[in-house]
C-alpha cells in the first residue's frame, strides 16, 4: 500500500503546485521506434497547454480508454486527445471514471473518453482471458521529442507479481491490476499507455514504485479485470 500512497502523494503535489496539470513527461527512454504508421490505436490526452498528462487506447471511432488517475485534478471536458501520434486534436465531450476507483490504493485505475467526432484509426479488442506470466507485449508511448516509441515488455499475472519475487505485496498490486518488466529496463512511460500483446488491450499503466529496477514491474490496470465495466458503459457516454 505504501508504494501507491507515495505515488498518489507525489501527483498531488505535482497537481497543486501547476495549476492543476501533471509533471511534464521527461519521455520514455530505452523505446525504440515504433514502425512507421503502426500503432494509431494510442492515443494521448493532453491539457489546455498541449502537454502529453497521459495515454490511452481507442476502443472505437468516439472512445478512448484510459486511467482514471489521469482524471483527477483535471476538468476531463476540458481536455484534449491527439490522436495519429499528435496530428489530429479532438475535444472530449464526455468522460466516466470507475466508481469503484481509489486514489490511494489505485484499484480499477480506468476511465472512458468520448470524442467530440469520429476518428479513423487502429482500435483496440479487450482481451478474451486473463494475463499469463511470461506472455509478451508492448507498451507504446513518447519519448522527449513527442515521438511515438515501443517497449517490449514481458507480461507478469497478478499472483506471480505478489508471490514474493518481486517487491510487492498483496495490499500493493490488486485484483485489477497486472504487473509488466520491460525488457530492456525502459521506464518513464506517462500513466495510461497501454499495454498489447497478440492485439489484444492487456493493460494501462497505473503506477510504478521504480525505474529500471527488476524487483519493481509497472503495474497496470488489468483489461481483462475491467472488461465487464468497460463494455456495460462504452455506449452510455
Amino acid at each position: 500500500m505504501a508504494n501507491q500512497f507515495v505515488c498518489c502523494l507525489l501527483l498531488l503535489i505535482a497537481a497543486t503546485s501547476t495549476n492543476a496539470q501533471f509533471i511534464t513527461h521527461s519521455g520514455i527512454q530505452g523505446g525504440v521506434a515504433a514502425p512507421s504508421g503502426a500503432r494509431s490505436y494510442v492515443v494521448s490526452v493532453k491539457g489546455s497547454g498541449e502537454s502529453i498528462i497521459c495515454g490511452g487506447a481507442l476502443y472505437n471511432d468516439v472512445t478512448v480508454i484510459t486511467v482514471a488517475s489521469c482524471l483527477v485534478f483535471l476538468n476531463p471536458e476540458k481536455l484534449l486527445v491527439g490522436v495519429n501520434n499528435g496530428t489530429k486534436t479532438v475535444k472530449v465531450v464526455a468522460h466516466l471514471s470507475h466508481p469503484d476507483y481509489g486514489f490511494y490504493t489505485t484499484e480499477h485505475d480506468v476511465a472512458l473518453l468520448k470524442l467530440a467526432e469520429s476518428v479513423s484509426a487502429e482500435y483496440v479488442k479487450l482481451p478474451s482471458k486473463t494475463p499469463v506470466t511470461g506472455s509478451a507485449g508492448i507498451v507504446t508511448g513518447w519519448d522527449a521529442n513527442n515521438s511515438l516509441v515501443d517497449v517490449s515488455e514481458t507480461i507478469i499475472a497478478r499472483a506471480d507479481c505478489v508471490s514474493g519475487k518481486y517487491d510487492y505485496d498483496d495490499d500493493d498490486v490488486l485484483a485489477s491490476n497486472v504487473c509488466g518488466l520491460a525488457d530492456n529496463k525502459a521506464c518513464n512511460a506517462v500513466a495510461g499507455v497501454p499495454l498489447v500483446s497478440d492485439n489484444q488491450l492487456v493493460g494501462l499503466l497505473s503506477w510504478g514504485a521504480a525505474c529500471a529496477n527488476d524487483k519493481n514491474p509497472a503495474v497496470f490496470t488489468d483489461a481483462f479485470a475491467e472488461k465487464s465495466w468497460i463494455e456495460s458503459n462504452v455506449n452510455s457516454l
